[in-house]
């Protein structure tokens, strides 16, 4: 027979883990509002008792509600798209290893994983070209190479490659559905007529 536990020796449950991740995210998005010099309810004293807790305490891990406060506002311009993100510069090369592999009939350059070097076949679309990269294969039954080729979609941010320029392109994250590669460098330009 199985015997009941008295109601007074009940012990308080605690809250459950995804419960508790809630509580805290709400306890810290109240104080990142109440910190914010834009946010009142009550007219200017809400406001002015705000930034005099502010200045006189200290809350996570010894920095204050202001600093919290202009993290915070800081994040919501990001996310509001009112900070623009900075543009991808390209590594570069220290300059004296450049000029010293210049004087040596060199040309030294960033190298990349999965880099494909192929030339451009269209140049139709907007900040998007296709170009063919050719390959060998070797079959080991006849002891011969046999060539291939596949089509790849990339981006080209300022349109810089034209119809017929072997190009220099690199993996990239996946812009669209055919486009995951994205242009590093214009090997050589395309000197043969497109039209004749």
């Amino acid at each position: 027979m199985a015997t009941m536990r008295p109601v007074g020796d009940a012990q308080p449950r605690q809250p459950a883990g995804c419960v508790r991740k809630l509580l805290v995210a709400i306890f810290s998005l109240a104080v990142a509002l109440y910190a914010t010099p834009s946010f009142s309810v009550a007219g200017d004293a809400f406001v002015a008792s705000g930034a005099g807790l502010a200045g006189s305490n200290s809350f996570f891990c010894g920095r204050s509600l202001e600093s919290r406060s202009m993290q915070s506002s800081t994040a919501m311009q990001g996310y509001h798209g009112q900070l623009k993100k900075p543009k991808w510069v390209e590594p570069t090369l220290p300059e004296e290893l450049v000029q010293q592999a210049k004087e040596d009939g060199f040309r030294l350059r960033p190298k990349y994983v999965h880099m494909k070097i192929g030339y451009v076949i269209a140049d139709k679309q907007k900040k998007t070209r296709i170009c063919l990269v050719e390959y060998f294969l070797f079959n080991s039954k006849y002891g011969v190479y046999y060539k291939r080729s596949k089509k790849k979609h990339f981006h080209d941010e300022y349109e810089l490659s034209k119809l017929g320029d072997v190009v220099l392109i690199t993996p990239y994250r996946k812009l669209s559905n055919m486009k995951s590669y994205r242009l590093v460098e214009i090997m050589k330009k395309g000197e043969a007529p497109t039209h004749v």
